[in-house]
């Protein structure tokens, strides 16, 4: 159980640090080879994407986590605390709905033979000859998604608990 509480506490994080620490290293190395001695790695710049997307879905997953996704929330907080309830409850329903069918979306589409056929023009695995497939780039979607799933779902849980001790 530690293991699951300590991976519940720190996986988006740990993983958020680590694709911005390689996107900071690998730009300011490709900026200093191609200044300073004329020459630039070819496939950083595709790593480095690949590392912001990866970014992208991790982040969005660790913002539910944090609850600070960006929300207009000004009529929402004028209302008494069961309605707020309520409404939060909506929202992250429909969010989850939402977070479930990019996953399924995104797995159908890592799955699709022609995308299942693509490699990276110039990313190799390490000490082989063999291209990076794309795959690990579409897979972001799903895992990203379902990452936030799991986080949507403890907020909704956290939700239903607030309301049965508001609601007695």
């Amino acid at each position: 159980m530690k293991i699951l509480k300590w991976i519940d506490d720190n996986l988006e994080i740990y993983l958020v640090n680590f694709l911005l620490a390689n996107i900071a290293v690998w730009v300011f190395i490709q900026v200093v080879l191609r200044y300073i001695f004329s020459y630039s790695l070819p496939w950083s710049e595709e790593l480095v994407r690949w590392c912001f997307v990866w970014l992208i879905w991790v982040g969005i997953s660790y913002g539910f986590k944090v609850q600070k996704h960006v929300a207009i929330d000004f009529l929402v907080n004028k209302m008494p605390q069961k309605v707020r309830l309520i409404i939060n409850l909506i929202i992250n329903l429909i969010i989850l709905w939402c977070m479930i069918k990019l996953a399924i979306l995104g797995t159908e589409q890592i799955l699709n033979p022609i995308i299942a056929k693509q490699n990276s023009i110039v990313l190799y695995w390490p000490f082989t000859d063999t291209h990076v497939t794309m795959l690990w780039l579409y897979a972001s979607l799903p895992v990203g998604a379902f990452l936030s799933s799991i986080r949507v779902l403890q907020n909704i849980y956290a939700d239903i608990k607030t309301a049965l001790v508001i609601f007695k």
